[in-house]
């Protein structure tokens, strides 16, 4: 036998006679216990049948009221509620186990007032921190060849301007305009879809246009130290430019100035120059410090290195107002 144990919370406590007489009519053949605490009352029972019946027999007590499982974020007051649970080791008369063991629970709320929900046609869409409007447009329409009447979707999403040769969708006629609204949304994606691949591209272009400079600069840098041009090296520096040079994250030599630094390029200690430097790696681009590195071959005078082992520098420099304010060596 599949026992049903049925609990009834009442939240108003003078609503416990209308319901007890509900019961009592239902006839119920088990024992039934109630319980009072401070702000609620409970009536529950097992038994062997659901009492489906007794669900009908109390919302018939309540004019204006109905049950429901969804209770909408608890925006409502829950007069009662009943539930219903039987266990997962509940077998039918032939002892078999029986298939979804009921647990569910029905909320007493009064009756929601239908209405026509409203919306704004106005859809914000968001392109990384850009945000653009698109509108969603319908009408009044009529089925020419049934009269049914209806609404349409116009095919127009840039503005909210129209006129008589403003097209329209002609594969729906929709029966409201929140029906309009939603199926609008799914029409509208293509050209978003188009307009934020144009939005990548322009911005793709406003990058490269502003990393033109720093790229050029930075290019022409290396050429220079590759033919120990110590003009072209000098050239692009700001006259305070700092230059350091770290080993395993370490600074080993500072210098400051543009002076110090041409003595520096002037002198047989600086390992860039004339070594045929090569940027291999891409160009990392963070605010205003461009990052590369550059593979060489060691001098010939070089007696620790083998001729053919390729050797790794990575470049930090720092662009400031057009000019490199700073430059990094790091083996």
């Amino acid at each position: 036998m599949i026992k049903t144990e049925i609990t009834i919370l009442i939240n108003r406590k003078s609503d416990i006679d209308l319901v007890k007489e509900k019961i009592i009519d239902a006839k119920i053949q088990f024992p039934i216990y109630l319980f009072e605490y401070e702000s609620h009352l409970k009536l529950t029972f097992t038994s062997d049948y659901e009492e489906w019946e007794l669900d009908k027999a109390i919302l018939d007590s309540f004019p204006g009221y109905e049950f429901t499982s969804d209770l909408e974020k608890g925006r409502k007051e829950i007069r009662l509620q009943i539930s219903r649970y039987q266990s997962e080791l509940s077998t039918d008369g032939w002892g078999r186990p029986i298939e979804n063991p009921l647990n569910e629970t029905k909320y007493l709320i009064r009756k929601s007032k239908k209405q026509v929900e409203r919306f704004n046609p106005v859809v914000k869409v968001l392109f990384e921190n850009n945000e653009r409007d698109y509108y969603i447009n319908i009408v009044k329409g009529a089925d020419r060849n049934s009269g049914k009447e209806g609404f349409l979707l116009l095919n127009e999403f840039k503005t909210n301007k129209r006129d008589s040769e403003t097209e329209f969708f002609k594969d729906r006629l929709y029966n409201t305009p929140i029906e309009a609204f939603q199926l609008g949304f799914y029409k509208m994606q293509d050209l978003v879809n188009q307009d934020f691949k144009q939005f990548e591209e322009n911005k793709k272009k406003e990058l490269r246009k502003q990393q033109k400079l720093p790229r050029k600069l930075i290019r022409d840098f290396i050429k220079s130290c590759n033919n120990n041009d110590i003009s072209g090296i000098l050239k692009n520096l700001e006259d305070n430019v700092t230059f350091e040079k770290r080993v395993n994250w370490q600074t080993v030599f500072s210098i400051k100035g543009k002076e110090e630094f041409k003595e520096y390029v002037e002198s047989p200690n600086p390992d860039f120059c004339g070594r045929e430097l090569k940027i291999k790696s891409s160009w990392d681009f963070h605010k205003s410090f461009v990052t590369i590195r550059v593979h060489f071959f060691p001098k010939i005078n070089d007696e620790q290195i083998p001729m053919n082992t390729l050797q790794s520098r990575r470049f930090t420099f720092e662009i400031k107002e057009n000019i490199i304010g700073s430059i990094i060596e790091e083996n």
